[in-house]
């Protein structure tokens, strides 16, 4: 079950099981995709997909139904996987092409049933304050969704909206009555805390460093040993990402591109234009070797 190498995170970048899931499938066949430099786009890598060269996948999305005809082509290859599952409710407003709150709660119960509880995170975040969206409307949201969820997840992540540039400037600043400091949501979070406990549910932060909240603990959303306990084999030595400040993810290799996600969520940090990222959608080809282009035609890829 999955090899030694390096865990493949599919991604931070973009929704790969939402918009690119023939994509995935047609790389990992061909052994291997091709991804840029994040900060030096015109860069580009190539990664072996081989199952032998990777330790699992962390699939991140808000919408795997595309993804799941393929399980149990990924099972047969033997490939380890765990799911980053997005579900907070919002509305359009904010979350602007998610799927509605129904299909994402029942595409996760479908999801859940079919590899098990522990396989499937659900994360409830970027949690936002402003004037419309309030400590109590989150308080009676989450019940509904973790009730809706009941014993499908076990586990619960959890973060705070960061005030990056491009978020302030589509979501509002805090002179527009959008809350970025963390003691606003204290009391919300306790409250998030209390009623998880009462479903158990372990709750884990997203590089939340300043968080002191009881009954929500630091966590990491790369996880080696959640995948080492999958596939049943033992630990090895894990090195930590260091991403950012207060993040503990082991390491991995992000196989996204930037500006290349549909949703187009006002509190995305790897999205400058949504209607670029929908471009990039949209005449997307799934033989290319990255997303977004086709590298090896042009230029020369390092390993």
């Amino acid at each position: 079950m999955g090899g030694q190498g390096r865990i493949i995170s599919a991604s931070r970048r973009t929704d790969i099981p939402a918009f690119y899931a023939p994509w995935l499938m047609n790389r990992i066949r061909a052994g291997y995709c091709c991804y840029p430099n994040p900060v030096f786009p015109a860069k580009f890598y190539r990664v072996s997909l081989h199952t032998e060269d990777v330790s699992g996948f962390v699939f991140w999305t808000r919408h795997p139904a595309p993804l799941l005809p393929y399980l149990s082509e990924l099972d047969k290859a033997g490939f380890t996987y765990y799911f980053q599952y997005t579900v907070t409710g919002y509305p359009q407003t904010i979350d602007g092409s998610s799927p509605p709150l129904e299909t994402a709660i029942k595409t996760f119960l479908t999801l859940s049933q079919a590899i098990g509880a522990n396989r499937v995170v659900w994360r409830y975040d970027p949690i936002i304050l402003h004037t419309e969206i309030t400590a109590e409307w989150h308080h009676n949201n989450f019940r509904r969704i973790a009730d809706a969820i009941g014993s499908s997840a076990h586990h619960l992540v959890i973060s705070v909206v960061d005030p990056y540039v491009k978020t302030q400037r589509r979501l509002g600043s805090s002179k527009d009555g959008v809350s970025y400091a963390i003691d606003a949501y204290s009391d919300l979070l306790h409250r998030i805390a209390a009623e998880a406990a009462d479903r158990n549910l372990r709750v884990e932060s997203c590089a939340e460093a300043s968080l002191q909240i009881p009954g929500i603990v630091p966590g990491r959303c790369v996880d080696a040993h959640l995948l080492h306990g999958i596939s049943g084999r033992a630990s090895s030595h894990i090195s930590h990402h260091n991403q950012r400040e207060g993040c503990l993810c082991h390491r991995s290799v992000d196989i996204g591109v930037n500006n290349s996600c549909g949703f187009g969520c006002s509190y995305c940090y790897a999205t400058v234009n949504h209607d670029t990222a929908r471009e990039t959608v949209n005449r997307h080809d799934s033989e290319w070797s990255c997303i977004s282009k086709d590298p090896e035609v042009s230029q020369s890829i390092p390993e």
